[in-house]
């Protein structure tokens, strides 16, 4: 083979591999990052809180900020209102933050442009936004509560005062949404009434309640829920963290599930209870008492318990004592289990003999006893 045929062998060979790198498409990058709004138009002085979006393939990114301009404070990143800086992304889900800017109050009129950065296993993807500043900007709300963080139960509604903020110069009307957890419920009130979009004057604000039920069964944890307020122009959101501690419920009842007993005026007579933790969480300090008809007595064994476990049970017995005085009749007995955090009862019906009465049955079935066995004698004697 002559040196041309080789030189114009390696030139196709390098022109194909060229025309085959230029065909093959880019791989996509594992991480990407965004926000709903790029460019925004605000006032000096006035403070940003942007939605920032992460997806990828899973793994923790890293937050950082590459450019900002000359003399403005450093943003925050926020998670559940905490400040953060790494921010874990589920494979193949998303999460969000929330970027806290504050615009300096001198600053000049024009357009500045601020660089977010995430990095996660090597990928480095860059967030530019473009922020301009002027005196006569619109379409900017807030929405803020004293109290976003509170503690909970299962089960139970928490109402949060929330003020929502329009701080544009046009009348805006806002949609109130929600993306609580499943099983969760938000309801929006004002001045008492269900809402779910709401006006505000320009440069104004008004309150709102916001109702969030926390579910029956639900594991002890750290929940948020984010709540909205959009409108053509604008949104604002609110992050609300409830610190569920868990349910506690008791059950107090029989082994057997009866409420009535006998007793005999004037003497002990035993019960055996049932006391169960029905939540989803430890009760401890568990006491018991009674309400009782005058001159009766109730005494239990034991009288406490330290600690019960979810879905524990524990038997208890109480002796009750009616009065040696006592008719012969049904009264009513209530006994009680409680704790610092649950509590229950069971009223029990109590059918209550003299020892008259007792010592007449006994002479009843003494006679039937007798009568019986003279009668045996008296037929099978004569065979």
């Amino acid at each position: 083979m002559s040196c041309r045929t080789m030189r114009w062998g390696t030139a196709l060979a390098a022109a194909a591999l060229a025309l085959l790198t230029a065909a093959a498409p880019a791989q996509a990058a594992e991480l990407n990052f965004s926000t709903r709004y790029p460019g925004i138009v605000v006032k000096p002085g006035e403070s940003l809180s942007l939605t920032l979006n992460l997806s990828g393939d899973g793994g923790v990114a890293d937050l950082s900020v590459r450019d900002l301009p000359e003399g403005w404070e450093a943003p925050v990143f926020r998670g559940s209102g905490y400040p953060v800086n790494q921010v874990y992304v589920p494979s193949g889900g998303s999460e969000s933050v929330t970027l806290n800017l504050k615009v300096p109050d001198q600053a000049p009129e024009g357009t500045y442009r601020v660089v977010l950065a995430a990095s996660s296993g090597g990928d480095v993807v860059e967030l530019p936004l473009s922020i301009t500043v002027t005196a006569s900007a619109t379409g900017r709300a807030s929405l803020r509560t004293d109290f976003p963080s509170i503690q909970a139960q299962a089960g139970t509604t928490y109402t949060f005062t929330v003020t929502l903020s329009n701080e544009g110069d046009l009348e805006e009307m806002f949609a109130l949404s929600s993306a609580a957890p499943e099983g969760w419920n938000v309801v929006f009130q004002v001045s008492g009434k269900q809402v779910g979009t709401i006006p505000v004057e320009g440069n104004s604000s008004q309150s709102i309640s916001v109702s969030v039920t926390v579910p029956e069964e639900i594991e002890a944890g750290t929940y948020t829920v984010p709540i909205f307020a959009r409108s053509g122009s604008a949104e604002a959101r609110l992050d609300l963290t409830l610190e569920v501690l868990g349910k506690y419920a008791l059950d107090l009842t029989t082994p057997d599930g009866r409420l009535s007993f006998d007793a005999v005026a004037g003497r002990k007579n035993g019960v055996t209870l049932e006391v169960k933790n029905t939540g989803t969480t430890e009760i401890t300090g568990i006491t018991f008492s009674s309400t009782l008809p005058p001159n009766w007595t109730a005494t239990f064994s034991p009288d406490s318990i330290d600690a019960l476990a979810p879905g524990e049970s524990r038997q208890v017995t109480v002796e009750v004592t009616p009065n040696s005085k006592a008719l012969a009749g049904d009264y009513l007995v209530t006994l009680r289990a409680r704790s610092d955090r649950a509590s229950d009862s069971a009223e029990f019906r109590v059918a209550v003999q003299t020892p008259t009465l007792w010592g007449l049955a006994g002479v009843g079935v003494l006679a039937v006893v007798g009568g019986g066995l003279y009668w045996v004698f008296r037929t099978f004697g004569r065979r």
